[in-house]
């Protein structure tokens, strides 16, 4: 393989769910002129940084040496099938040179093929295509393939809106094609404020409960406090109907006692 074909070609690529690699493919031409290098070692290292961050297309730098100059790329996407929520994650290692839009194609193609392949694997109710785990090994050569053949037919689509400067490294976000990045990121902040609307909304009803159980509260005190007031004044009228019983009591003897000796 020739070095102009290292900006046609993806070197490595690997599909994890929740950190766990499922399937991987290999360029052995490029890796064998690549000795020293180890791409699942790279990408077991940054897997952990790319699952943990918000963003969910983007690329990092892999320093090899200072002739050849890689970059990581990713694409991620959070799937709900029968109440689990998991974690798809796509990541390429290419050469700076390749063109982006044609990564974005691949790991956009390679998910979305993916996420049909689980929903087939997954339904219950067609035993009959129900996809097989293995078969999707060889979907991804074929689509990573089927790119890599028709990249130079396709680069005017790929250079069309699109810039890729060789030297930017340093990009924390793949931005050849606005569109599908929208189209991805769209999904995930809906995703997040209806999960900030259910929190909220949850939070209003404990907020009005509290007021209400507050309310009855002062509503309870009030009424303690008017039936305290009310056995207060009745103690008092019992207490005091008591002593005038007693002073009339002792009223009475004294003039008993006053008739008494003076008949």
């Amino acid at each position: 393989m020739t070095q102009p074909d290292i900006y046609k070609h993806l070197i490595f690529c690997t599909l994890t769910i929740n950190s766990s690699t499922l399937y991987t493919y290999e360029n052995h031409q490029l890796t064998s002129t690549l000795p020293r290098m180890n791409c699942s070692e790279i990408i077991s290292q940054e897997l952990g940084l790319i699952n943990s961050s918000k963003t969910l297309v983007g690329s990092i730098p892999v320093s090899m040496s200072s002739s050849l100059k890689l970059s990581l790329y990713f694409m991620k996407k959070y799937l709900n099938l029968d109440g689990s929520r998991d974690l798809i994650t796509v990541v390429v290692i290419a050469h700076v040179g390749v063109n982006r839009t044609f990564i974005l194609m691949i790991l956009k193609n390679i998910m979305d093929k993916y996420i049909d392949f689980k929903s087939r694997q997954d339904d219950k109710n067609d035993q009959a295509s129900k996809a097989k785990p293995g078969e999707f090994k060889l979907l991804m050569n074929q689509i990573i393939k089927y790119e890599e053949m028709n990249f130079d037919s396709n680069q005017q689509n790929y250079n069309y809106g699109s810039t890729n400067d060789q030297n930017d490294t340093n990009t924390s976000q793949i931005n050849p094609n606005q569109l599908i990045l929208a189209n991805e990121e769209v999904g995930e902040v809906r995703q997040l404020m209806l999960e900030n609307i259910n929190k909220l909304l949850n939070r209003g009803d404990k907020i009005n409960s509290l007021v209400d159980q507050t309310d009855r509260l002062n509503t309870s005190s009030s009424l303690f406090q008017k039936k305290a007031q009310q056995i207060k004044r009745r103690m008092w009228f019992h207490k005091a109907k008591f002593i005038v019983s007693i002073v009339v009591g002792i009223l009475l003897i004294i003039l008993y006692i006053f008739f008494s000796l003076y008949r």
